[in-house]
């Protein structure tokens, strides 16, 4: 019997999960959590790992799939996009695969399988995104429009962005729209709010911190 443990701050995606995998005759789910720290403070944690890609605690992914590895066990990442960038960051931090959630649950099974024989999968969306430049293009943003990516990303509300950088809410939509035309002409569109933290990191523009008053 293969155990797993799964680590995605959607409770009711866990639980979905655990279910359909009682059904399965050889990988039984024995640990879930919703975070990395809560998962390794568990005192029972199955070798293999399904890691959501974007945990709503703003942790980098790639630093979430260090850590795991560094005590031993073997990540398996679930995304809801194919994003490139995070493809390869998650795999050169060692990851052995990445999987979309669009896939039906079979192929995550499979995954999981393969992962547990010692192989690295590669996944028909993982060997397509790594084959394509991993290192896309970066849109020219004014440092305006910059403050306003990295604080919006981080969870602040239109009102309080503006709040912060003093300019009127309205203003603060306008910029977020320049920002998503952007970001779709550079072929990384923005199609939810998650994401606008992603190209902050992505782009090296912060990590969510709010900007100085």
């Amino acid at each position: 019997m293969i155990e797993i443990g799964a680590i995605d701050n959607d409770q009711m995606l866990l639980e979905g999960m655990s279910a359909w995998m009682s059904r399965l005759p050889d990988i039984t789910l024995t640990a879930l959590a919703v975070s990395v720290d809560e998962f390794l403070a568990a005192t029972r944690r199955p070798r293999i790992v399904i890691l959501d890609l974007n945990l709503e605690n703003f942790t980098d992914p790639a630093d979430n799939v260090r850590r795991l590895v560094a005590v031993g066990h073997t990540v398996v990442v679930v995304s809801v996009i194919p994003d490139p960038v995070y493809i390869a960051a998650t795999t050169e931090a060692g990851a052995s695969a990445y999987v979309l959630k669009a896939n039906n649950l079979g192929v995550l099974a499979d995954v999981i399988r393969q992962v547990a024989a010692g192989e690295t999968p590669m996944t028909t969306e993982h060997a397509f995104w790594l084959g394509r430049d991993a290192r896309p293009e970066r849109p020219q943003l004014s440092a305006r429009e910059r403050e306003v990516l990295v604080s919006y990303g981080s969870g602040c509300t239109v009102e309080a962005v503006g709040r912060v950088l003093g300019i009127a809410p309205g203003t603060v939509r306008t910029y977020l729209d320049r920002i998503k035309e952007k970001y779709a002409r550079a072929g990384r569109p923005i199609e939810h709010r998650v994401q606008f933290l992603d190209r902050a990191r992505e782009d090296g523009f912060g990590r969510g911190r709010l900007p100085p008053k």
